[in-house]
């Protein structure tokens, strides 16, 4: 299962953007060839979170093309 390591690599990207804020909402853009199950990487991304900064911040998908698979946005939880 590399979605566990996707989302792995996520968190660490955006934990390094967000530098200690917290994050309401995480975007990837994944296309249909990227070999990526979108179920099992939201499921990874729950646990990856658990008991970080990022926890509770929501993972949501847009649609790309080709194997596209990359961090397109993220936001910023209200303080």
């Amino acid at each position: 299962m590399h979605e566990l390591g996707m989302a792995r690599s996520i968190a660490a990207i955006i934990g390094e953007h967000a530098l200690g804020r917290p994050v309401k909402a995480v975007r990837v853009a994944i296309g249909p060839l990227a070999c990526i199950e979108r179920q099992a990487l939201a499921f990874c991304w729950d646990i990856v979170t658990e008991k970080t900064g990022l926890a509770g911040a929501s993972l949501g998908f847009i649609e790309a093309e080709g194997d596209t698979f990359t961090v397109r946005e993220f936001e910023f939880a209200e303080e």
